[in-house]
């Protein structure tokens, strides 16, 4: 059976909650809240409470799940905790500990994103996720393949992208959409090099 790629599963980021300023050291925050939406349209939600005070650092996520082959949203409450890491230039990075058991076995991993494994979040292994470069034949991770690969993804980078510039200068994501964006004669060489193989 082919396996669920991290794309295409439900995640929660320390990167997320750094954009937003949840992660300041001694602060508690409650009852916030994140959504996940697809063309526009509310799909999941999540609440969430931030505790950061002391050595005792955790997040706990309320929220209903339904697992494959349930009939019934299940409420189902996850405290996941939280460790920081020093930066060799200063400053502290957040990271979750993964709360998930496997094979009988505490995971404990520490990681930044964390996935929907059935009812629970855990980290990308416990989750048995691949990526969806992974699952691409490598033959199509070579030019002029990849021009058109790229091209797909620049078009589905684009529809998550609300500003290009701040403060002057390009977002993250608005750089990696012109990375991957091909340009008109790279997309016409690569159709000729594609026709021309095809052909001999």
């Amino acid at each position: 059976m082919s396996r669920d790629t991290t794309e295409n599963t439900r995640s929660f980021s320390v990167f997320f909650l750094n954009k937003y300023k949840a992660l300041v050291p001694g602060r508690v925050c409650y009852n916030n809240v994140i959504t996940w939406s697809q063309n526009g349209t509310e799909t999941a939600k999540i609440n969430f409470n931030i505790n950061l005070i002391a050595d005792d650092s955790f997040i706990e996520l309320h929220y209903n799940a339904m697992s494959r082959g349930d009939e019934e949203w299940r409420a189902v409450k996850q405290k996941i905790s939280l460790n920081t890491v020093s930066c060799h230039f200063g400053g502290k990075r957040w990271y979750f500990r993964c709360s998930l058991i496997k094979n009988g076995e505490y995971c404990g991993k520490r990681v930044a994103v964390i996935y929907q494994v059935g009812y629970y979040f855990g980290c990308r292994f416990c989750a048995d996720l691949t990526y969806d470069l992974c699952k691409e034949s490598k033959r199509y991770r070579s030019w002029p393949w990849t021009t058109f690969v790229n091209m797909r993804k620049a078009e589905k980078l684009s529809e998550e992208i609300h500003l290009t510039h701040y403060n002057r200068k390009m977002t993250r994501k608005y750089k990696r959409y012109l990375k991957l964006h091909p340009l008109k004669l790279e997309v016409l060489n690569a159709q000729i090099q594609i026709i021309n193989r095809l052909l001999w």
